[in-house]
């Protein structure tokens, strides 16, 4: 067997074996993603709380971000309004590169104790604001740490990675609200913080899957304050604090295309694990105390009428003008034509975008079989396009490859034809889709429709 058949066949044996794992119901898989995890090797982790906004300061935020969606709403959807601040549990993270034992404990000491360790070790001053995915629904730390440690160590930063509220229990507008509180505590955190206020150009948003999706609609919302005032300012935590775009992004496989509208969701339906419908809406789906919803509706993260809301799924949102350059990966996945008219659209808008496809990777792939050369390869130039994203030794224009299988040969390929379909007819299949599915709700065992 040459080297990209036995690729295939180690992706082919991950997705076989997903599908064919019992299901758990929804609070349970919850539950064990936030299980705690030991600390070791040269990871640092210091814990912090983010505390709420001051009921004035949260409840404008609030206003304004759900405003937005309002004002993006075609008049179909059925949108959940954010739900009021709340305080988060947050991480700092770092690397120490004195450290070789895998199994070293983590130095004893007070949380900003840590802190400063951490500090003490990034060797530049850009901080990954990194975002997990888990559909929306699983804890993200300590589950995203082993990927977060990788990128510490390929860029030097040091990183700050937050728990939102998660769906069923909430709908996908409180956690970009969610999102903004823990973007704005970077810039300008409240008395007693351990970190200094650090300047947006030296921030990176990064993130896999649902935390790439989050950041992007972190986006919008600064675009659209930006747009409306020459000098856009918000006040958090006692301070005005003046609108400014962040460094850059790096993205692996942000969500996009959640109609399942694109040729990409048949094509590679035998190869992406996330294929052929979600398993939170077959029929046989366990229920629990948080799905189904209350009241009932056809996806855990929002009504099905709201699928194609561009503060839902970002790739429905055609201007990125202004936005920072971005770093984006995909596997040939479900949702890779979603990604591709993502990309063709921030290229179209004058943001500078450097894409990558693996061919014949499944969604997320470097998340889930990390031993894969493929993996190894995404983490690497992630964690480069971290470090220089923003910078003069990044490229500022946009590039796209093919990473092909076996001995991982990047083909350039041309960035506009990526997806050969015009834009107008790509929104006319989203918005199809929404309407077809616009009625399905999930109420239990025995109900339900197949969507991912």
């Amino acid at each position: 067997m040459d080297v990209a058949d036995a690729q295939k066949k180690a992706v082919l044996a991950y997705r076989k074996g997903w599908k064919s794992a019992p299901w758990m119901p929804i609070s349970k898989m919850q539950a064990y993603s936030a299980r705690p995890k030991p600390v070791k090797g040269p990871l640092l982790v210091s814990n912090v709380t983010i505390p709420r906004p001051s009921p004035k300061e949260g409840e404008n935020l609030r206003s304004k971000l759900w405003d937005l969606y309002q004002a993006k709403s075609e008049g179909v959807e059925k949108l959940d309004p954010p739900a009021p601040c709340a305080d988060y549990k947050a991480e700092w993270l770092g690397f120490r590169n004195d450290v070789k034992d895998p199994n070293a404990p983590q130095p004893y000491g007070a949380d900003q104790k840590i802190f400063s360790d951490i500090e003490k070790h990034a060797t530049n001053d850009v901080t990954l604001f990194y975002i997990s995915g888990g559909a929306w629904f699983r804890a993200g730390s300590p589950g995203c740490r082993p990927l977060i440690q990788q990128l510490c160590h390929r860029s030097g930063s040091r990183a700050f990675t937050f728990q939102y509220r998660l769906v069923p229990q909430y709908t996908l507008p409180t956690l970009v609200l969610d999102t903004l509180v823990a973007y704005f505590y970077l810039i300008a955190p409240p008395p007693g913080s351990f970190h200094k206020p650090i300047d947006p150009k030296q921030i990176v948003l990064v993130g896999e899957s649902g935390g790439g999706v989050l950041h992007l609609h972190l986006l919008q919302f600064l675009q659209s304050l930006l747009r409306r005032w020459e000098r856009a300012v918000i006040n958090l935590n006692g301070r005005d604090i003046t609108i400014e775009m962040p460094r850059g992004c790096a993205f692996v496989c942000p969500g996009a295309d959640f109609a399942l509208a694109l040729p990409s969701v048949e094509k590679f339906k035998l190869v992406d694990w996330l294929s052929e419908g979600a398993p939170w809406v077959q029929p046989g789906f366990p229920a629990d105390k948080v799905w189904p919803a209350n009241p009932p509706r056809g996806d855990l993260h929002c009504d099905n009428s709201a699928i194609c809301h561009p503060l839902i799924d970002p790739s429905a949102w055609t201007d990125w003008e202004g936005m920072p350059p971005m770093w984006i990966a995909c596997g040939e996945e479900t949702l890779s034509d979603g990604v591709k008219f993502l990309v063709r659209n921030l290229k179209a808008s004058g943001v500078p975008v450097t894409f990558l496809q693996y061919e014949y990777m499944p969604h997320v792939w470097n998340v889930i079989i990390p031993a894969l050369p493929q993996s190894r390869h995404c983490m690497k130039l992630w964690g480069e396009a971290c470090l220089t994203i923003g910078t003069e030794a990044h490229e500022r224009t946009s590039t796209a490859h093919l990473v092909k299988l076996g001995q991982l040969e990047m083909v350039p390929r041309d960035l506009d034809s990526l997806l050969g379909i015009p834009t107008d007819e790509v929104l006319k299949r989203m918005r199809g889709a929404r309407d077809r599915l616009a009625k399905s709700i999930w109420e239990g065992p025995g109900s339900g429709d197949s969507k991912l």
